[in-house]
């Protein structure tokens, strides 16, 4: 983020005077403890030289994830979480939802768990989200850092455990999801590559990055899955993310 006199006065125009300049002065001088924004219930941590920075940015000052709702989600998954930025977006917008948020990496685990900590209904799962029960290994096959960590199936190598998003839905006790935020680096693949004729008729919103650009083919599963699933529903691109509201449920 490039802390220029132009995004000074955005970040005031953005946060309001009080909390503009102090969140500027805190990122001007790499105090990323405690960044509190306006209406925000408390306070959350960020990393120094890593991606959590530009992932503020993605989410609060350059905004992907400005979605509509008819009415308030009472349940959302969020996979892929990492710090768990979004669920803050999301928990302090919709202080009543439930949120289960999936994050795979050990360390982005740790630091999504203090964030959310003040929060009611957050459940936090230290796996990642696949097709099936299996071993996950944990790397950054693409050198992109903390936001960018892929899993792949390893029972020899694997540190961490898959869950699919029927076995989230059996655990809690969930039969609708209101909301389904997947980035998750390349294994949204696996995801709507099988195993999701149980829970995709039951979710009423996807947003999801889909990551071609990392490897191929990962589009065409999830767009599969959906017109074999849907017969009614919305499509929209909001920069990086793809938005599908299945209008076959209320």
């Amino acid at each position: 983020m490039k802390l220029t006199a132009g995004m000074f006065y955005y970040f005031i125009k953005l946060f309001g005077i009080k909390h503009g300049i102090t969140l500027f002065a805190n990122f001007k001088f790499n105090r990323l403890d405690h960044i509190k924004l306006p209406h925000f219930k408390s306070a959350f941590a960020l990393r120094k030289a890593t991606s959590d920075v530009p992932l503020f940015e993605q989410m609060f000052v350059h905004p992907e994830y400005t979605m509509s709702f008819t009415s308030s989600p009472q349940i959302i998954i969020d996979g892929g979480a990492n710090i768990g930025l979004f669920t803050l977006l999301m928990k302090n917008k919709f202080p009543d939802a439930r949120v289960i948020s999936v994050e795979p990496d050990k360390e982005n685990f740790e630091m999504l768990q203090k964030n959310v900590a003040s929060y009611k209904d957050v459940i936090c799962e230290n796996c990642g989200l696949w097709n099936k029960e299996t071993s996950l290994k944990v790397y950054d096959k693409y050198e992109a850092g903390s936001w960018g960590l892929v899993v792949e199936e390893s029972k020899d190598e694997g540190n961490v455990n898959a869950v699919s998003i029927s076995g989230i839905m059996e655990k809690y006790g969930i039969q609708k999801i209101d909301l389904l935020k997947l980035d998750i680096e390349t294994s949204e693949k696996k995801v709507f590559f099988d195993n999701y004729e149980s829970w995709l008729p039951k979710t009423k919103m996807i947003v999801v990055e889909l990551h071609d650009w990392m490897e191929e083919g990962c589009s065409k599963p999830f767009f599969d899955a959906i017109t074999k699933t849907f017969t009614n529903y919305k499509y929209l691109i909001t920069g990086q993310n793809t938005i599908i509201i299945n209008n076959d449920i209320d």
